[in-house]
């Protein structure tokens, strides 16, 4: 027997309004494919003559469950819907962001989202608190708190269509950026005011809080720990997703169970959430892209996609549902109200943008008068405002009429500028020129595009003469398939040199950064190298883009300043020693990655060049690259072969290790293997590849080593050469770096280890002066005067990287009283400088 529909649960109801909603979104999907229609705008309209037809008791007697979930689904708690869906939707968009454009356009998305939406603020109260009728009796506190949640932006509707029309990454920065921040804002000083309407409506004091002062320290101390909260999270998450190897599961489970724990975390301690979300999402983006395991990245970009398109299809579903059924339709003031504070809030949005123009001009990426007016027009509100105004409605303190006239002019707003501005974008675009590619960057495309006909008209002969294709009819096959002539594809657009020369240099820019990633998926390269190339690239696409030279690569075989003083302490030596090891392996790793990418550069200079002589300049400026960090590797495999071998031989392993996991995914789709057998062949390759990523290339035995490589020491007998090995020093030096200078105070000898060094001194006969320079390499003595003079007498400068062993001269000299034949070893190295 059928159970009846009002038994359903509240439970079931819910999932009822799910099915329904997903289902819904996939309908509307399919229907505006190649049509400009937004999505949202759509569902949003949907979700209106729904909650109409439900208002109208339509589905009261057709389908009486579904009835019963949309008034469940209108009667939703305030904080469910913003703990529901706002962690997902700004961990997704902040998570997508390039962290380097926001890194960069902060001062500007910063400047819009506190002062820019302060002002707006203040402005949208002052309106509110003109245009009110007396008889609703709205005092400046309600104002306030009305123009704190209307005031937050939702431009999820215009940042799609950016995306799908222009791919203007700087803009859609902006304006998510923006969007991301003012969230937070407004959701901070809304608190602050609802506080205040709340206590004035309850007759507590409001002194303190009134006042400008405690705003501000309340606003400073809930951005703050709620940053905080987003980094602590953050690091420990980061820490535990470097201790798994491409494991899905927890690796996703982490970011979905981190961006729900940190806005609930933020929220309990009163603090912003939306802010401690977005720095969890940046870390993620940054530091964490390299952390997490390279065959789980493109799948978590897709996951976090599907969240953020499911939520925005219930969002808007459920806004046009909860306004058709919830706002009060008869009150006419209220509509007057609402059309008059809707062409205000245009107006305010422009003022608020147009008073900082000057410094969002000058600041970050600059801005020009035709995306000014993108960021006016696409100031749209959303989820965010209805929610903080259910908020409103669901308190037992402020009186009823308030709440509903708050909802009715919130829920109204959020209709108008999802759909006339949002519905609108698209024309606004076309008509600033922004609904296409900027000029330069088409023509690279252009370029590419030439390139694909090319390729395909190469393939045409062969087609044409294969047993199972001749007979095709060949012209309604290019037809068909709009194969274009090559000379049909170039763009004729005028277009500047420079600019063309900067468009192309940045296509291949972001072909190298590609690149990179490639390699780091491979396996080829490290974490700590691909971030620092990565890095590398995107400050060179942030600037004036620069194929060559890379001097960035240079500094990365050398030790920080800030460490040389820790040469002075002999217990530190070896632990600088290890740090030196491990630069000159992230700095060949880094070069080895660097050349790989340049030699695939090669195959794109000329083909998406705009002119022969730019392709050349750049070809020359390529080669030129591999040419210097190929010398600086032949020196480091010269000062250390033994770290090059060992570099080398990881390299070797990860590759074969990368490729026999292939094969075995290979195997498994043409169902040689089993799943489960093919399962544990690969968790056998990664338990190998983890444990090749723990192995370092710094020897614990390496003292020992060296003092047996000295040739002067070989003679002596065990004894002496084990209390030899005990005095040792060790220090790093990299190429061109001063030792010792000469008349200068020391106290200890020099044996070079690894590396070649520059000794020069002056000799006196006679009354004559002799400069005396000679190269010493591994085993060789410098400095041996200082044995006797307590004071350098020669000047030493390394010639490559190199690894210098020291013996204090004092001990040395007990040392030598022991044992007469050190004592003629030594006296036989003197004779080096005074010959």
């Amino acid at each position: 027997m059928r159970k009846p529909a009002m038994d359903f649960s509240t439970g079931l109801l819910v999932l009822l309004f799910v099915i329904f909603a997903l289902f819904t979104g996939a309908f509307v999907r399919h229907v505006l494919k190649g049509t400009q229609v937004p999505y949202t705008v759509a569902l949003l309209l949907l979700g209106i003559i729904i909650g109409l037809l439900q208002r109208a008791d339509v589905f009261q007697s057709h389908a009486q469950a579904f009835s019963e979930s949309l008034v469940l689904i209108a009667d939703i708690d305030s904080h469910l819907f913003l703990y529901l869906f706002l962690p997902t939707l700004i961990f997704e968009s902040a998570f997508a962001m390039e962290v380097h454009l926001f890194r960069r356009m902060f001062t500007q998305i910063a400047l819009l989202a506190v002062p820019g939406l302060m002002l707006a603020i203040w402005l949208t109260a002052e309106l509110i608190f003109v245009i009110t009728p007396e008889s609703w009796q709205w005092s400046w506190a309600v104002c306030l708190m009305f123009g704190a949640l209307i005031s937050a932006t939702d431009p999820v509707a215009v940042v799609a269509l950016l995306k799908e029309v222009s791919s203007r990454k700087r803009l859609e920065t902006l304006i998510e950026g923006e969007s991301l921040l003012n969230d937070g804002t407004a959701i901070v000083f809304f608190s602050l005011f609802f506080t205040w309407v709340t206590a004035t409506f309850s007759g507590a004091d409001i002194g303190g809080i009134t006042s400008p002062l405690h705003v501000t320290v309340e606003f400073i101390k809930v951005v703050l720990v709620g940053l905080i909260i987003g980094l602590v999270v953050g690091w420990l998450c980061i820490l535990w997703i470097e201790r798994v190897f491409n494991d899905p599961m927890i690796e996703i489970s982490l970011t979905i169970a981190a961006a729900y724990s940190v806005f609930f975390i933020a929220e309990n301690f009163h603090v912003s959430g939306v802010v401690a979300v977005v720095t969890l999402a940046i870390i993620f983006a940054s530091i964490g892209r390299t952390r997490i395991s390279p065959e789980v990245a493109g799948f978590l970009h897709h996951f976090w996609e599907m969240m953020a398109h499911m939520a925005n299809t219930l969002i808007f579903l459920l806004v046009g549902i909860l306004v058709a059924i919830r706002v009060p339709l008869d009150d006419a003031q209220a509509w007057q109200m609402l059309f008059v504070l809707y062409g205000g809030i245009l107006l305010i949005r422009a003022f608020s943008i147009a008073v900082f123009m000057p410094a969002l001009k000058r600041l970050g990426i600059g801005i020009n008068l035709a995306k000014a007016s993108v960021l006016c027009w696409g100031g749209l509100r959303g989820a965010v405002s209805l929610a903080l105004a259910l908020a409103v409605v669901s308190s037992d303190i402020i009186p009823k009429e308030i709440g509903d006239r708050v909802l009715f002019l919130c829920a109204g707003i959020v209709v108008l500028t999802i759909i006339v501005n949002g519905s609108t974008m698209g024309l606004l675009l076309k008509f600033l020129g922004l609904n296409s590619l900027p000029p330069a960057k088409q023509a690279t495309v252009d370029k590419a595009q030439t390139k694909i006909s090319a390729e395909l008209h190469t393939m045409l002969p062969e087609m044409m003469t294969n047993e199972f294709l001749k007979g095709a009819d060949w012209e309604a096959v290019k037809q068909k398939s709009q194969l274009k002539h090559v000379d049909e594809v170039r763009n004729t657009d005028k277009v500047s040199e420079q600019e063309l020369d900067v468009a192309y240099k940045r296509r291949l820019l972001e072909t190298e950064r590609k690149h990179y990633w490639t390699q780091f998926e491979q396996g080829m390269l490290s974490k700590q190298a691909t971030a620092k190339l990565v890095e590398a690239v995107e400050q060179a696409l942030d600037g004036a883009p620069c194929i060559g030279p890379r001097t960035f690569i240079y500094g990365t075989w050398q030790l920080p300043a800030w460490l040389a003083p820790i040469r002075n302490y002999q217990w530190l030596n070896r632990l600088l020693l290890k740090l030196y090891f491990d630069k000159l392996a992230l700095g060949y790793d880094i070069a080895r990655g660097f050349i790989h990418a340049q030699e695939a550069l090669e195959s794109h200079v000329h083909a998406l060049a705009p002119n022969q002589q730019v392709a050349q300049e750049v070809m020359n400026a390529v080669i030129e690259n591999k040419k210097t960090t190929l010398e600086k590797i032949a020196a480091l495999r010269d000062s250390f072969p033994e770290i090059i071998q060992a570099l080398q031989s990881q390299a070797a392993t990860r590759l074969l290790l990368n490729r026999e996991r292939a094969v075995i995914a290979e195997q498994l789709k043409q169902a040689v293997l089993d799943k489960p057998e093919a399962q544990r062949l690969i968790m056998s390759v990664e338990d190998r590849m983890q444990a090749l990523q723990k192995q370092t290339i710094f020897r614990t035995t390496q003292e020992q080593r060296l003092v047996n490589d000295i040739p002067w020491a070989r003679r002596l007998c065990q004894q002496t050469r084990h209390q030899l090995s005990t005095l040792i020093e060790h220090n790093v030096y990299e190429a061109g770096q001063t030792i010792c200078d000469a008349n200068q105070p020391l106290n200890k000898i020099g044996i070079v280890s690894r590396g070649s060094i520059k000794e020069h001194w002056t000799v006196i006969n006679d009354s004559e002066q002799r400069h005396i320079c000679t190269s010493k390499g591994p085993g060789e003595s410098i400095a041996l005067l200082t044995l006797f003079t307590a004071t350098s007498k020669t000047q030493c400068v390394s010639e490559t990287p190199c690894d210098v062993m020291w013996v204090s001269c004092d001990k040395l000299k007990q040392l030598m009283q022991k044992d007469n034949q050190l004592t003629q070893v030594i006296c036989k190295l003197m004779q080096d400088y005074s010959t």
